[in-house]
């Protein structure tokens, strides 16, 4: 593996497999089209740093931190995450396979259109994160706080939240019926959300019934 010192700006379509970027701080530099494949970003600290449309296939970001920083359309696979943290930054249309990702931290994030299908997070502090049209099918978010999330538009089949709390989060009906939720905790307006995606009619007790 090479260490590298970075002194430039911005790069693209530059190929940075192998290389060891351990404990290095970055700040304002922008990456696209570039390859970290095996590379070693342990304790990375970023500040706005832009990566547009980078490779992370067996890359090592665990303790890394990140603030401001975008990951945009990037594709992590296999990749270490754990113990990462991620405040602020931008993660749109970004795809997550066979990571490592627990535990993590990642605190007023956009994740939209972000895949997760199949990723396990379970107790993650996940509340007031934008999800929008992101692909949870099959991710385990058990016992995680999703409290004012935005899961709008999101693929939730076989999601498992099951005792996550879910309060003031925004969710479509596909959620309700397509999800585990066995010991979730709702609010009220989400609760008859609830009823209503599987067909129950909702009537006060003194209603006469047609």
């Amino acid at each position: 593996m090479m260490t590298l010192q970075l002194t430039e700006s911005a790069y693209s379509e530059e190929d940075f497999a192998d290389v060891d970027l351990t404990g290095s701080a970055l700040e304002d530099i922008r990456f696209s089209d570039c390859d970290f494949t095996d590379a070693s970003l342990v304790d990375v600290r970023t500040r706005r740093v832009t990566f547009e449309r980078c490779r992370f296939v067996g890359t090592e970001l665990y303790g890394s931190s990140h603030q401001a920083s975008s990951f945009a359309s990037c594709t992590f696979e296999r990749a270490a995450l754990h113990r990462a943290s991620l405040t602020g930054c931008r993660l749109t249309g970004s795809t997550f396979t066979d990571c490592r990702l627990l535990p993590i931290t990642v605190r007023d994030c956009d994740l939209t259109l972000v895949s997760l299908a199949g990723a396990k997070l379970t107790g993650t502090d996940l509340s007031g994160l934008r999800l929008r049209e992101a692909n949870l099918v099959g991710a385990n978010l058990s016992g995680c706080d999703l409290r004012g999330a935005d899961l709008i538009g999101a693929r939730t089949e076989r999601l498992d939240v099951t005792g996550a709390d879910l309060r003031g989060a925004r969710i479509d009906a596909g959620l309700w019926v397509g999800a585990r939720l066995a010991g979730a905790v709702v609010d009220v307006e989400q609760a008859v959300l609830f009823a209503t995606s599987h067909g129950l009619i909702l009537r006060a007790p003194g209603d006469v019934l047609a």
